[in-house]
């Protein structure tokens, strides 16, 4: 095949792809995506699991989360445009930030599912753990 053909090949198969997963995402009603779940998986004593995420500099909120309690955002996936959400975690005395979702660890993250994905962040006593089903848990980071 010439490489005449070829770009225009990509470019259709383009727009199929992210008319399909827009069609997916209307009658789901949600977003188009990756959604990301921070879960506090810590006893509430000494103190709550505090949370505080950012996306290029916008603050979302600390929020205090009780055990067994989560919070969650969606983010339409632009596979030409860097992003980057960082978490801290505060509890008690242990303190921990690091990157929740990346545009170069989406991939990675969510290699085996179906699109849209969902991030599952679970703060436990020993350290984070991923899940991209809320079945099968990864210890990823320690405090």
């Amino acid at each position: 095949m010439s490489r005449v053909f070829l770009i225009p090949l990509v470019i259709v198969l383009f727009h199929l792809v992210c008319a399909t997963s827009s069609e997916i995402a209307d009658k789901k009603k949600t977003p188009p995506g990756t959604t990301v779940h921070i879960i506090s998986g810590v006893p509430d004593n000494p103190t709550k699991l505090r949370v505080n995420c950012t996306y290029e500099g916008a603050d979302f909120q600390e929020r205090t989360l009780n055990d067994g309690q989560e919070f969650s955002w969606g983010h339409s996936d632009n596979f030409f445009v860097d992003y980057m959400f960082v978490c801290k975690f505060d509890w008690g005395t242990k303190t921990r930030t690091f990157p929740v979702l990346s545009m170069r660890t989406r991939p990675i993250l969510c290699a085996h599912t179906i699109y849209p994905c969902d991030c599952y962040w679970d703060a436990r006593a020993d350290g984070f753990y991923f899940s991209n089903d809320k079945k099968s848990w990864k210890k990823m980071y320690e405090w």
